[in-house]
């Protein structure tokens, strides 16, 4: 039987930034295409997203309420991010 079309999800443990805050990853792979989807929490509150394509070729992370994180939390939340999608692409 041909297959169609080969569709896998992944669930991440929550990536630790910092004490306080964590990113929950998901990472879908459908035909030629993956899809990285997460959120950023501070606590038990959403403070960001992060939304990654291969097909359209782009990365966005947003942060928002940008007053609830620290600045040093800022910065490593930029950092990270590419070395944690760059780790569920050669997954």
């Amino acid at each position: 039987m041909e297959k169609k079309a080969e569709n896998s999800t992944t669930n991440y443990a929550p990536e630790k930034i910092s004490e306080a805050v964590e990113i929950h990853f998901t990472k879908i792979v459908s035909g030629g295409n993956t899809t990285v989807s997460g959120t950023i929490k501070k606590g038990s509150a959403d403070v960001g997203s992060v939304s990654f394509e291969t097909t359209g070729n782009y990365l966005i992370t947003q942060l928002k309420p940008y007053d609830d994180l620290t600045s040093e939390e800022v910065m490593v939340v930029y950092n990270s991010v590419p070395g944690c999608i760059a780790e569920m692409l050669n997954d």
